[in-house]
């Protein structure tokens, strides 16, 4: 069962088998393993090979790499995250490949979703996402995504780890942001037991240009980068077991009311490519 913690002082995205999703308490930060001072580039480091890609080069998305809902709820008919306030009804129509790039589109459409118990409920929106969970898993490697993350009060876009027994934890986040705070970067790691390692990464606007970010987990250590800079650093044990990569536009309610009337009523998740090296 799946908990993430954001240091906004509100719950990150939370996932567990079936969709019963907790939440734990906000804030929990393991700063003793937060480094004053961390330098360094990034980039696959020697040795590794790469053993999975994908440019987004075609039409439409390769269903042979990914899924377009969480693997508990992947039938075609759409899911959400129902551990969180969450406002969108994700829909594989909401994934688009257009101009080299893949396109997660959040839309303030009314969509006719279900709640946790299967019962019928209307999302004010519509949303998109991916996995490799059907596709691909990796246990250790460097993981890369080149994406643009949406400006927007409530918006909400993550791209992060989990493990394929869909047990949680642990959890690996390469990033995940707020749409009305895109000068910070959130780097996050749940482990199996102890303090969550959460850090707040001050960063030029990401929603101006592509950016790169990128993780290099390995059994000791978790390293996170932003545009080939080394931005954080864990070191300790990590995940011993096979994960596999999300990619998420979600739409949030962390205040209590709905969206605020400025949040634009369609924004996007974009991604360039997805690259995963390994020894």
């Amino acid at each position: 069962m799946a908990t993430r913690v954001f240091a906004f002082g509100v719950p990150l995205l939370a996932l567990a088998v079936l969709g019963a999703l907790p939440v734990s308490a906000p804030g929990q930060l393991a700063a003793a393993h937060t480094p004053d001072d961390v330098t360094g580039r990034g980039g696959p480091p020697p040795g590794m090979h790469r053993v999975f890609v994908d440019d987004f080069s075609g039409a439409s998305l390769d269903t042979e790499k990914w899924d377009t809902c969480y693997p508990w709820s992947n039938s075609g008919a759409g899911c959400t995250n129902f551990g969180n306030p969450e406002l969108e009804w994700y829909l594989p129509a909401q994934v688009q490949v257009s101009d080299q790039a893949l396109h997660l589109i959040a839309s303030n459409t009314p969509t006719p979703g279900t709640t946790r118990n299967g019962d019928a409920r209307a999302y004010g929106w519509r949303s998109g996402m991916v996995t490799t969970y059907s596709s691909f898993a990796l246990t250790y490697g460097y993981v890369s995504v080149q994406a643009q993350l949406p400006k927007g009060q409530s918006l909400w876009p993550t791209l992060w780890l989990l493990p394929t027994s869909q047990k949680f934890p642990p959890e690996i986040d390469l990033a995940s942001t707020l749409g009305d705070d895109t000068k910070h970067v959130r780097v996050v790691y749940h482990p199996v037991s102890g303090q969550q390692y959460n850090k707040k990464v001050r960063t030029p606007d990401q929603s101006i240009g592509w950016h790169t970010y990128a993780v290099n987990w390995q059994p000791s250590s978790i390293t996170w980068y932003i545009d080939g800079r080394t931005v954080s650093r864990y070191r300790g044990r990590t995940p011993s077991q096979a994960m596999y990569l999300l990619a998420a536009l979600a739409v949030a309610d962390f205040s209590g009311s709905a969206p605020a009337p400025g949040v634009p009523p369609f924004a996007s998740l974009d991604i360039r490519k997805v690259e995963v090296y390994r020894n």
